[in-house]
Protein backbone atom coordinates (compact mmCIF):
# COMPACT_ATOMS: atom_id res chain seq x y z
CA UNK A 1 0.00 0.00 0.00
CA UNK A 2 2.92 2.59 0.83
CA UNK A 3 4.69 1.91 -2.53
CA UNK A 4 1.40 2.60 -4.70
CA UNK A 5 0.77 5.60 -2.41
CA UNK A 6 4.33 7.04 -3.24
CA UNK A 7 3.96 6.10 -6.83
CA UNK A 8 0.59 8.14 -6.98
CA UNK A 9 1.94 11.07 -5.24
CA UNK A 10 5.00 11.41 -7.27
CA UNK A 11 2.65 11.10 -10.66
CA UNK A 12 0.24 13.83 -9.12
CA UNK A 13 4.03 15.59 -8.32
CA UNK A 14 4.50 15.42 -11.90
CA UNK A 15 1.34 16.13 -13.45
CA UNK A 16 1.45 19.36 -11.21
CA UNK A 17 4.80 20.18 -12.43
CA UNK A 18 4.36 19.79 -16.30
CA UNK A 19 0.86 21.94 -15.83
CA UNK A 20 2.88 24.54 -14.08
CA UNK A 21 5.71 24.37 -17.08
CA UNK A 22 2.75 24.27 -19.52
CA UNK A 23 1.03 27.73 -18.11
CA UNK A 24 4.45 29.38 -18.20
CA UNK A 25 5.29 28.06 -21.60
CA UNK A 26 1.84 29.99 -22.68
CA UNK A 27 2.11 33.36 -21.17
CA UNK A 28 5.90 33.31 -22.12
CA UNK A 29 5.31 32.24 -25.86
CA UNK A 30 7.32 29.51 -25.50
CA UNK A 31 9.91 31.02 -23.23
CA UNK A 32 10.69 33.77 -25.83
CA UNK A 33 9.21 36.53 -24.20
CA UNK A 34 8.26 38.16 -20.83
CA UNK A 35 5.58 36.28 -18.58
CA UNK A 36 2.18 38.34 -20.58
CA UNK A 37 -0.76 38.89 -18.16
CA UNK A 38 -2.67 40.94 -20.81
CA UNK A 39 -3.09 39.41 -23.91
CA UNK A 40 -6.53 38.78 -26.55
CA UNK A 41 -8.41 36.07 -28.01
CA UNK A 42 -9.98 35.65 -31.65
CA UNK A 43 -12.04 32.49 -31.86
CA UNK A 44 -10.86 30.10 -30.02
CA UNK A 45 -6.93 31.62 -31.01
CA UNK A 46 -5.03 33.11 -27.59
CA UNK A 47 -2.62 35.51 -29.09
CA UNK A 48 0.22 36.94 -26.70
CA UNK A 49 2.08 39.43 -28.96
CA UNK A 50 1.55 39.66 -32.23
CA UNK A 51 -0.81 37.53 -34.83
CA UNK A 52 -1.24 38.51 -38.98
CA UNK A 53 -3.16 37.43 -42.00
CA UNK A 54 -6.70 38.45 -40.88
CA UNK A 55 -9.31 39.37 -43.29
CA UNK A 56 -12.30 41.69 -42.46
CA UNK A 57 -15.13 43.05 -44.55
CA UNK A 58 -18.29 45.11 -44.02
CA UNK A 59 -20.11 41.55 -43.84
CA UNK A 60 -17.50 40.20 -41.57
CA UNK A 61 -16.49 41.57 -38.41
CA UNK A 62 -13.31 40.83 -36.57
CA UNK A 63 -14.27 40.22 -32.77
CA UNK A 64 -11.47 40.58 -30.25
CA UNK A 65 -12.24 38.93 -26.75
CA UNK A 66 -9.71 41.04 -24.00
CA UNK A 67 -8.08 38.77 -21.18
CA UNK A 68 -6.20 39.66 -18.65
CA UNK A 69 -4.44 36.62 -16.58
CA UNK A 70 -4.58 37.57 -12.92
CA UNK A 71 -7.97 38.93 -13.11
CA UNK A 72 -9.46 39.01 -9.50
CA UNK A 73 -12.65 40.84 -7.87
CA UNK A 74 -9.87 42.41 -5.10
CA UNK A 75 -8.06 44.41 -8.12
CA UNK A 76 -10.12 45.83 -10.88
CA UNK A 77 -7.76 44.55 -13.91
CA UNK A 78 -10.16 45.60 -16.40
CA UNK A 79 -10.03 47.98 -19.58
CA UNK A 80 -8.55 48.37 -22.45
CA UNK A 81 -7.75 50.80 -25.35
CA UNK A 82 -7.71 50.39 -29.20
CA UNK A 83 -5.94 52.10 -32.12
CA UNK A 84 -5.79 50.77 -35.61
CA UNK A 85 -2.35 52.18 -37.52
CA UNK A 86 -1.03 51.09 -40.91
CA UNK A 87 1.31 48.32 -40.90
CA UNK A 88 4.24 50.05 -42.58
CA UNK A 89 5.67 46.77 -44.93
CA UNK A 90 8.59 48.07 -47.14
CA UNK A 91 8.07 48.05 -50.73
CA UNK A 92 4.09 48.21 -50.05
CA UNK A 93 3.37 52.16 -49.24
CA UNK A 94 1.58 54.35 -51.54
CA UNK A 95 0.58 57.45 -52.40
CA UNK A 96 -2.98 58.69 -52.42
CA UNK A 97 -4.48 62.26 -52.54
CA UNK A 98 -6.49 64.59 -50.57
CA UNK A 99 -8.05 67.74 -51.78
CA UNK A 100 -4.79 67.37 -54.33
CA UNK A 101 -2.40 67.20 -51.61
CA UNK A 102 -0.45 63.83 -51.42
CA UNK A 103 -0.03 61.50 -48.67
CA UNK A 104 1.80 58.51 -47.84
CA UNK A 105 -0.72 55.18 -46.25
CA UNK A 106 2.37 54.50 -44.28
CA UNK A 107 2.42 57.90 -42.99
CA UNK A 108 -1.29 58.07 -41.66
CA UNK A 109 -0.78 57.92 -37.27
CA UNK A 110 -4.28 56.66 -37.18
CA UNK A 111 -6.83 54.93 -39.18
CA UNK A 112 -8.99 54.37 -36.51
CA UNK A 113 -11.93 56.35 -38.04
CA UNK A 114 -12.61 54.60 -41.34
CA UNK A 115 -13.77 51.60 -38.53
CA UNK A 116 -16.76 50.78 -37.00
CA UNK A 117 -15.66 49.73 -33.49
CA UNK A 118 -18.27 48.37 -30.56
CA UNK A 119 -16.58 48.31 -27.27
CA UNK A 120 -17.81 46.30 -23.88
CA UNK A 121 -15.85 45.45 -21.05
CA UNK A 122 -14.26 42.21 -22.05
CA UNK A 123 -14.52 42.43 -25.91
CA UNK A 124 -15.15 44.85 -29.23
CA UNK A 125 -15.89 44.31 -32.42
CA UNK A 126 -14.20 46.33 -35.72
CA UNK A 127 -16.21 46.23 -39.22
CA UNK A 128 -14.78 48.70 -41.67
CA UNK A 129 -16.99 51.40 -43.28
CA UNK A 130 -15.86 49.82 -46.28
CA UNK A 131 -12.87 49.10 -48.82
CA UNK A 132 -9.96 51.16 -48.81
CA UNK A 133 -11.55 54.09 -50.22
CA UNK A 134 -14.14 54.51 -47.97
CA UNK A 135 -11.90 53.93 -44.98
CA UNK A 136 -10.15 56.77 -46.31
CA UNK A 137 -12.96 58.97 -46.76
CA UNK A 138 -14.35 58.35 -43.48
CA UNK A 139 -10.46 59.76 -42.05
CA UNK A 140 -11.36 62.52 -44.40
CA UNK A 141 -14.63 62.93 -44.17
CA UNK A 142 -14.60 67.02 -45.32
CA UNK A 143 -12.10 66.71 -48.22
CA UNK A 144 -11.57 64.75 -51.99
CA UNK A 145 -9.68 61.49 -51.62
CA UNK A 146 -7.97 59.74 -54.09
CA UNK A 147 -9.70 56.10 -55.61
CA UNK A 148 -7.33 53.87 -54.13
CA UNK A 149 -8.81 50.35 -55.74
CA UNK A 150 -6.28 48.13 -55.98
CA UNK A 151 -3.70 49.43 -53.67
CA UNK A 152 -4.36 47.12 -50.81
CA UNK A 153 -2.24 44.30 -49.49
CA UNK A 154 -1.78 41.80 -47.18
CA UNK A 155 -1.82 42.45 -43.14
CA UNK A 156 -2.30 46.25 -44.19
CA UNK A 157 -3.77 47.39 -40.93
CA UNK A 158 -2.06 46.70 -37.56
CA UNK A 159 -4.83 46.87 -34.89
CA UNK A 160 -3.00 47.74 -31.31
CA UNK A 161 -5.01 46.49 -28.14
CA UNK A 162 -3.19 48.00 -25.31
CA UNK A 163 -4.02 46.90 -21.68
CA UNK A 164 -5.99 49.16 -19.12
CA UNK A 165 -2.20 50.52 -17.44
CA UNK A 166 -0.61 51.05 -21.32
CA UNK A 167 2.39 48.59 -20.13
CA UNK A 168 1.26 45.52 -22.46
CA UNK A 169 -0.18 45.43 -26.02
CA UNK A 170 -0.84 42.97 -28.68
CA UNK A 171 -0.51 43.66 -32.36
CA UNK A 172 -2.87 42.11 -34.28
CA UNK A 173 -2.02 42.67 -38.57
CA UNK A 174 -5.53 42.32 -41.04
CA UNK A 175 -6.65 43.27 -44.52
CA UNK A 176 -9.92 44.30 -45.33
CA UNK A 177 -11.78 42.31 -48.34
CA UNK A 178 -11.70 44.33 -51.67
CA UNK A 179 -14.08 42.85 -54.12
CA UNK A 180 -13.50 42.83 -57.75
CA UNK A 181 -13.57 45.80 -59.70
CA UNK A 182 -14.16 44.06 -63.12
CA UNK A 183 -14.38 40.68 -64.46
CA UNK A 184 -12.53 40.08 -67.86
CA UNK A 185 -13.98 36.56 -69.77
CA UNK A 186 -11.25 34.48 -71.91
CA UNK A 187 -13.96 33.11 -74.16
CA UNK A 188 -15.81 34.75 -77.05
CA UNK A 189 -18.95 33.55 -76.32
CA UNK A 190 -20.50 31.70 -72.80
CA UNK A 191 -23.16 28.89 -73.46
CA UNK A 192 -25.60 28.40 -70.37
Amino acid sequence: MKTASKIIVYVLIVLALVGVIGFIAKFTSGFTSEFKTFYVTIGDKDIMNVANDYTISKDESLKVDVKYTFNSSENDVSGYSIKIIPNAIEGKDFDFTVDGEVYSFQKETDLSDGFYIEESKESFVITPKGELTDILRAIYPDAEVSDCTGKAYPNMFTLVVTSYNGESSVIINFAVMELPTKVILDKESIIF
